[in-house]
């Protein structure tokens, strides 16, 4: 469904539609798809697909998205009638519309979508529609300006078989000698007046993905995030609803924009009673600028619907995902490895010794991924030096690195190493040799954060030299996987050119990306920012494994994993058992409580395995194999929450023909209760009868035990399942159960 792959978003142009049949390309995919020209543009047009409908109005010259939603049987003239208003006291006779990018020309009073200049006395728009170009679930829509010789292309595709719309927007230069700046480009949509509440994807370092819910007051929410990535903070995500909206029940509206760098997320409610959001690309003056002839695309804005509360949100997500981006991935890469990462482990001292010790352990416990992470390349002892200066150290591994990926093979483990290509330590080879490769404020001392800077990617000798470094440890030794991390935010931002260069860094980043990707396709490649820093649906055309957070705290992570699956699948989600005390809060937590919660995503270990006792080797060794044994299901299932009281969290993953389903409780504190509630299981087949088992923890208390007896003792129908549900036994804080259903 995705219109076009990112490259660089400021092009030369061509002809749009040289033929009538048009390619596209995403992930190194092609797909045709037929084109039909319209001489001239219609009144409104009407994509739909088996569930749903999306009406682009076009009567008032300027696109406008007057609806999106559940699929409409009919749309005509009259019933487009119905989105006008009358004329308002006091204002203009025909009021003008919230289009897709309201111009200064339109005569808009809230908050422009699309601003360019070219000077002080030339920054006037108002482009008219003058093309558009359909096919079964896309609509190119072009608008001119001959005033400002500035054209716009807004672009539709509808998911074929979900509820998802991407949009995109092109601004060309049709002057042959002018320069044009793009001030500041952002999709607008009109929101329904029944979406009266939305809620943002917040955090911080260590504890991102978390929601936060506010209601749509008479004022502007904004966000402006200016950290270079997508960010803990200020997750480019957000969700509208209803008030009344749930986890199953009511409508919802989900928001992403695909985009690594600064973006700008605004939800206003007008003067005028109407609600509007916008979503973009966030630029500094003269950040963007186009010569004559050239095109700046706009990251893609994805838009989801539900009537079905968060839930049918998360589920049509995640079915677009797995179909657009997870299938597209290299073939290996569709089972995800349990692996297991050196870094809390052994931190920078890490040795041939202390490795191979770890990799005899990891494969005692049925690990087949074995990820050497920071501390192994030349003179990196700290934090403090090393970074860029990606050669094997000789002292901590004098017989390079070809022991240790030896010995993971033998052991029937893939290989991964841990690189951080966008960065540089002062204290390096790398910077002693091209300091000025590094982004900085000319007159203004460099600004270290976490003891690193950020090379210039904009400048093509950066780019060349890290791709061929890539590719000489690539192409020197057996690695199957790299974590590419980034641990910093931008906040010296300017290029060797002197200009702000966020965009063009983000755009580089996704140029080296790709060309790592096409040179080595075999290569899984996990994006990390310090944890959830980078996660984002820009990023993931390149990469297939996503680091959320960097605390292996279980409580913690329980809250931080559901709000990064209510967007991304579940096989996306890096989820590591990390050790006791937790290394970031100081947390002790049972071996059966952090694998439980590691069990649910991409699963892997972050600690010392050297050091675990006798009964935590066994419990982690029968979680990682309960794991295996539904790693099908967990990574291919449907998702969905159940809604518990506060002081605990419940989901269940669901066979697409509800055949099958694993489901868990977490008690996260002390409950006000002897007894939980009646666990009310959801997504079943009411006419089927499920085996029910609880299969973890294997070590369980007395009552704990009666339960599972009682459990093993009858089939159980699926409606009294969902409708009476379960006895719960008294469940300790920090602890958590999980049940396997399978119909017979």
């Amino acid at each position: 469904m995705r219109a076009k792959t990112h490259t660089s978003s400021v092009t030369p142009t061509q002809p749009r539609y040289s033929k009538h049949t048009a390619e596209k390309q995403p992930n190194n995919t092609t797909e045709k798809f037929e084109i039909h020209v319209s001489q001239s543009v219609r009144d409104f047009y009407h994509l739909n697909n088996d569930s749903t409908s999306v009406v682009i109005d076009c009567r008032r010259n300027q696109p406008v998205l007057g609806y999106f939603g559940n699929r409409l049987v009919t749309v005509n003239a009259s019933m487009l009638s119905q989105l006008d208003r009358h004329e308002a006291p006091a204002s203009l006779p025909i009021e003008p519309a919230i289009s897709l990018t309201p111009t200064i020309g339109e005569g808009f009073l809230g908050h422009l979508g699309l601003e360019v200049h070219r000077s002080a006395t030339q920054w006037s728009l108002a482009p008219k529609l003058a093309e558009a170009n359909t096919s079964q679930f896309n609509l190119e829509l072009t608008s001119r300006c001959p005033v400002s010789d500035v054209e716009v292309t807004h672009q539709f595709t509808l998911d074929p078989t979900h509820s998802v719309l991407c949009l995109s927007v092109s601004v060309r230069n049709l002057s042959d000698q002018a320069t044009l700046f793009i001030d500041n480009c952002a999709a607008t949509l009109q929101l329904p007046d029944h979406l009266t509440e939305f809620e943002e994807v917040t955090g911080r370092w260590a504890n991102e993905f978390q929601n936060q819910r506010h209601a749509i007051t008479r004022s502007a929410y904004v966000r402006e995030n200016w950290t270079g990535r997508s960010s803990h903070h200020m997750n480019p995500t957000l969700t509208l609803f209803e008030k009344t909206t749930c986890a199953s029940h009511g409508d919802a509206l989900g928001v992403h924009l695909g985009w690594s760098g600064n973006h700008q997320i605004r939800v206003e409610s007008l003067a005028d009673g109407r609600q509007m959001l916008q979503a973009g690309e966030l630029l500094r003056p003269g950040e963007l600028e186009l010569g004559p002839a050239e095109e700046y695309e706009s990251p893609r804005l994805y838009l989801c619907h539900s009537s079905h509360g968060q839930n049918g949100l998360t589920r049509q997500w995640h079915q677009m995902i797995r179909r657009e981006f997870i299938s597209k991935q290299r073939p290996a890469s569709t089972r995800r490895p349990v692996q297991l990462n050196t870094w809390e482990a052994l931190y920078f001292g890490v040795d041939e010794p202390s490795v191979l010790a770890l990799v005899d352990q990891a494969a005692s416990l049925g690990v087949e991924r074995f990820v050497l992470d920071d501390g192994w390349f030349l003179g990196r002892t700290d934090d403090r030096r090393a970074l860029g200066d990606w050669v094997v150290d000789p002292k901590k591994f004098p017989n390079g690195l070809k022991p240790i990926i030896e010995a993971c093979h033998e052991k029937g483990m893939e290989f991964g190493l841990w690189i951080e290509p966008e960065m540089v330590s002062q204290k390096s080879k790398l910077f002693e040799t091209h300091p000025d490769w590094v982004l900085r404020h000319e007159g203004v001392p460099l600004n270290e954060a976490r003891q690193q800077l950020v090379l210039d990617l904009s400048q093509p000798a950066v780019v060349s030299h890290l791709f061929d470094t890539i590719c000489s440890l690539l192409s020197a030794h057996s690695i199957g996987y790299i974590k590419w991390d980034m641990n910093r935010d931008i906040h010296q931002a300017g290029n060797a050119e002197g200009r702000h260069a966020p965009h063009r860094q983000t755009r580089a980043l996704y140029r080296l990306l790709n060309q790592v990707k096409k040179a080595y396709p075999e290569v899984s490649i996990e994006t990390c920012a310090s944890g959830g820093g980078r996660a984002d649906l820009g990023i993931l055309e390149y990469t297939s494994r996503v680091w959320p957070s960097d605390t292996n705290d279980a409580l913690d992570r329980l809250r931080v994993q559901r709000g990064f699956q209510n967007l991304f699948p579940s096989e996306l989600m890096g989820s590591h058992v990390g050790p006791s005390p937790c290394h970031i809060t100081g947390r002790q937590h049972s071996m059966a409580f952090r694998a439980g919660v590691a069990f649910w995503g991409h699963m892997g270990m972050e600690a010392d395995v050297r050091q675990l006792s006798d009964a935590d080797h066994q419990v982690l060794s029968e979680a990682i194999a309960l794991h295996k044994h539904h790693r099908e299901l967990i990574h291919g299932g449907t998702y969905q929450v159940v809604d518990r009281p506060a002081g605990e969290q419940a989901w269940i993953v669901l066979a697409p023909d509800h055949s099958e389903a694993l489901a868990a409780l977490a008690m996260l504190e002390t409950p006000s209760t002897p007894f939980p509630n009646r666990y009310r299981f959801i997504g079943l087949d009411a006419d089927r009868h499920y085996e029910l088992k609880l299969v973890w923890p294997g070590d369980l208390r007395p009552k704990q035990k009666n339960h599972k007896d009682e459990l093993s003792d009858a089939h159980w129908s699926g409606d009294w399942l969902m409708s009476v549900g379960l006895s719960l036994p008294i469940l300790q804080p920090e602890s958590l159960l999980i049940y396997h259903l399978k119909a017979v």
